[in-house]
């Protein structure tokens, strides 16, 4: 699949299957991650792999437990009762904090998410995790990521088999501020 069919046909899965993706699968994946650029060449992005469902589970019930009651009813709203939506493989991006951590996470995330979509897989951006990692969380899991202290959350991608596939959104041209 080429890069603009992927971007074009790309939307959030919230409904995977619980069946893990192939090892030939998931080093594509590393390697779509390993190959994203980053702002003035860091490269200080510690891409974690999760397909560990204890751990899994573990960061989404901290999760939950420190969610607001809006959240956790648009959660329910959603059939979820956990934050990756039952996906498979969870990669969580984290870094030590620059200006750069945010922005080289989404590029990350993104190439992620179209490396995905071109093997047909399913995939969502969630950054709801970040409380289960925040250094004011006394329960934080960043030791079980082996997270160093200047080390922080920046972005989670689930990643799997979608059960069901919904719609991109549409296009909107009044987006766009276009100077010639």
């Amino acid at each position: 699949m080429d890069v603009l069919s992927a971007i074009k046909k790309r939307s959030s899965c919230r409904d995977f299957k619980k069946t893990q993706i192939k090892n030939e699968e998931l080093d594509c994946l590393v390697n779509a991650a390993l190959a994203s650029p980053t702002a003035i060449n860091l490269q200080d992005l510690k891409i974690n792999v999760i397909q560990d469902k204890n751990l899994i589970h573990n960061i989404s019930q901290e999760c939950f437990r420190l969610m607001n009651e809006k959240t956790k009813q648009r959660m329910q709203e959603r059939n979820a009762d956990n934050i990756f939506y039952n996906a498979p493989t969870i990669f969580v991006l984290s870094s030590p904090k620059t200006v750069y951590s945010e922005m080289n996470a989404g590029i990350v995330a993104q190439s992620l998410c179209l490396a995905s979509e071109s093997l047909g897989l399913g995939s969502c951006i969630i950054g709801m995790a970040a409380p289960a990692f925040a250094e004011t969380n006394p329960n934080n899991l960043k030791n079980r990521l082996d997270m160093a202290d200047d080390e922080y959350f920046c972005l989670s991608v689930a990643v799997g088999y979608a059960n069901s596939k919904k719609s991109p959104h549409e296009l909107n041209r009044k987006q766009i501020r276009e100077f010639y």
